[in-house]
């Protein structure tokens, strides 16, 4: 066994494990969790709503009675429906509000208190009924309404409205559910970079090191951050080595020209001058930065149409219509412009400056955001975000993609898409839970301050000279992108493939789910939730399919299907205007793009390996650049439709499209199979 193949073992080991009881942990915590905060609010919500629906049927037994003091009799009364639509309009908590001649039929009740020491089953019954929508039905409350001789001469009657309090009750679990998956994601990618940096990665130092000097190698070996035991062993095994090196080159320097030959030749047998190699970069490096930076800027994803129209102003450069989607256009315009110059400066500093210095426009952009005051200055605010979030992603991307080999580069960049995934679900979800609470613009000052967390991240863990063999690749390559355009299968690939999914991502999930389920009266943490399933699906699922994808050997045709499957996905909205149809449709638009995501960037980078005087940096540019056009037509094509057509018809003409597109692409490939399929054969 090789000490590759030991160390991999050993990772695997711990590592799974160690995710294993984290994730029943939590999970286990996250549910009690759950069921105490739903029950708990629900045993303190409903002495409220008693004494409340109490106090209402006073307040109208008071009045009419009042009424029946100066001389109306009770069968003559005007406006009791009046009076109870009004209160009932005021007040939905309460139903079933009614006036009835005669005494009540039970005597008149009082206000139960809640009982906030539930048994754990009872508060599990309880949560069974949450989820399963049975909202029961409340005792009702009476007041005897008597007339000016004393005689009781009708009543009043009210209900604590059961359906409110199981939608409250509902409104709970689901926004507790959302944090405490928000935060298990956030503690899995904490664990993961703890593990592998304090576990995994000084086992496997340790265990290379042990078995170089087994072999007979004394020179220095890699060392390991930190002051932990396994680091300090190290050192020692370095500075035992370190003397004994000294020691032999006293020796050569007083030895005879004969004996000063065989020294040396022990030296170098045993390998004594050599330096301890520079730290190996890793995925993990990056992942915890792009992570949390990922976090921050999703958070305004799934309110910034609705943020928009709020600030619209008769001086903004276009009709409210189009500008909710102007924003979004703008930003992803930017980054396309951006990212080429962006690849290029990675290869020339590195990914850790370009990470840095990428986070000056992004917070700048926040900021401008909190403060802005029309739909203009959010347009702006949002295109100088989107010059750090290329500068950030691709310096992210490429630090990533240069510490892949093309065996595991499919999984590596599934990792990639996986951070990602798990930023935006933490970010959207997030994100509407704190604007229904606090409102829009406080949601940026979130951002700007995980923005600087991100940083010092990114300063701490990511190696400055680990991308260093690219930037001397870089100067013997031109970049090759008039190469890339000529090579047909990369071609093809972004334009059927690349530029219709963003399409889709930005014009439909960002802009046309948050509008269309605002004009179903969703509420915002509502709209939230659903936008959140879509990067919820994708996190375990876009492994499986990087995997899948691997084992076929072909990348592009499992881009090629997904693209179509996309396209009628969408169409499952025709002649449907329920919330229930649209999660639907973004949980299967979510698992389609599941196989879109790494195979994508996989079925690139093999297509570009055939120009030969193309850069991995330069080649991952041009796909994002290419990718950004889509994302800058998505939402300015599906604004336009929306004002032509019904909100149905554009779900169901865009899907009818990018099907289309798929077909398309499918016929050319099969077209040209023999220049084609087998060369993506061979890649693979």
């Amino acid at each position: 066994m090789t000490g590759n193949s030991k160390s991999s073992g050993l990772e695997a080991y711990f590592s799974g494990r160690l995710y294993l009881a984290t994730a029943a942990a939590m999970l286990l915590a996250a549910a009690l969790s759950i069921i105490y905060t739903a029950t708990e609010f629900k045993s303190h919500l409903r002495p409220l709503l008693a004494a409340k629906a109490e106090t209402i049927v006073q307040k109208i037994g008071g009045d009419i009675e009042y009424a029946l003091e100066v001389g109306v009799p009770f069968n003559e009364l005007r406006g009791v429906d009046a009076l109870l639509e009004a209160l009932d309009r005021q007040h939905p908590e309460v139903g079933d509000l009614q006036v009835a001649a005669g005494p009540p039929p039970v005597a008149d009740r009082v206000a139960e208190a809640g009982d906030p020491e539930q048994s754990f089953v009872a508060r599990a019954a309880d949560m069974v009924d949450v989820l399963t929508g049975v909202a029961g039905d409340s005792a009702p409350f009476f007041r005897e309404i008597r007339g000016a001789d004393g005689a009781v001469v009708g009543h009043a009657m009210a209900r604590i409205d059961e359906a409110f309090v199981l939608e409250q009750m509902q409104e709970l679990f689901f926004d507790s559910l959302v944090i405490l998956v928000a935060v298990a994601l956030i503690a899995l990618e904490v664990v993961v970079v703890i593990s592998a940096s304090l576990t995994t990665r000084p086992l496997q130092r340790l265990d290379q090191a042990v078995s170089t000097r087994a072999s007979g190698d004394l020179g220095q070996y890699q060392l390991v951050r930190g002051t932990g035991e396994v680091a300090r062993f190290i050192a020692f095994l370095n500075s035992a080595n370190a003397e004994l090196r000294d020691r032999v080159r006293s020796l050569v320097a007083q030895a005879s020209e004969t004996v000063r030959a065989k020294l040396r030749e022990l030296q170098a047998f045993h390998a004594l001058e050599r330096t301890a190699p520079r730290r190996e970069g890793t995925i993990i490096d990056a992942r915890l930065p792009l992570f949390v930076f990922s976090v921050a800027e999703e958070l305004q994803k799934s309110f910034l149409p609705l943020f928009v129209s709020e600030y619209h102003r008769a001086t903004d450069l276009f009709a409210r219509d189009i500008m909710v989607g102007l924003p979004i256009s703008c930003f992803m315009f930017v980054i396309a412009f951006i990212t080429p110059f962006a690849g290029k400066l990675v290869d020339r500093f590195g990914s850790r400056r370009l990470f840095m210095a990428g986070l000056v426009p992004a917070i700048g952009g926040y900021v401008m955001c909190y403060v802005a005051n029309s739909g203009n200055d959010i347009v702006i605010a949002r295109s100088v975000t989107a010059v750090g979030y290329a500068i950030i992603v691709i310096s992210s991307q490429s630090y990533i993609a240069a510490v892949l080999t093309k065996e595991n580069r499919a999984r590596g960049m599934a990792i990639f898409v996986g951070v990602l995934m798990a930023g935006t679900m933490c970010g959207t979800a997030i994100g509407a839970i704190l604007a229904d609470w606090l409102g829009y613009k406080p949601v940026f000052l979130v951002s700007i301050l995980l923005a600087l967390v991100a940083g010092m991240l990114g300063y701490a863990m990511l190696g400055a000279d680990v991308d260093a063999p690219a930037a001397q690749g870089a100067d013997k390559k031109s970049g090759g992108i008039g190469s890339l355009m000529r090579n047909s299968n990369f071609v093809m690939i972004v334009l059927f493939c690349a530029i219709p999914a963003k399409i889709i991502l930005t014009g439909f999930l960002y802009l046309f789910v948050p509008i269309y389920l605002a004009g179903l009266e969703a509420s915002q943490s509502e709209i939230g939730r659903i936008m959140m399933v879509y990067s919820l699906i994708i996190i375990p699922i876009s492994p499986l399919a990087a995997r899948f994808a691997d084992r076929l050997g072909n990348s592009q045709w499992v881009v090629i299907c997904a693209t179509i499957l996309s396209g009628i996905v969408l169409i499952g909205l025709y002649q449907s205007e329920s919330v229930a149809r649209v999660l639907l449709v973004v949980l299967a638009l979510g698992i389609v793009h599941a196989f879109i995501k790494a195979p994508l960037i996989v079925a690139a980078m093999d297509a570009a390996e055939k120009s030969a005087d193309v850069t991995r940096t330069s080649a991952l540019s041009v796909l994002r650049t290419s990718e950004r056009i889509g994302s800058v037509v998505g939402p300015v094509l599906v604004a336009a439709m929306m004002v032509v057509f019904t909100h149905e018809m554009t779900a169901v003409l865009l899907g009818f499209a990018i099907a289309l597109v798929g077909l398309v692409n499918a016929a050319i490939v099969l077209s040209t199979r023999n220049q084609i399929l087998p060369g993506a054969k061979l890649d693979a």
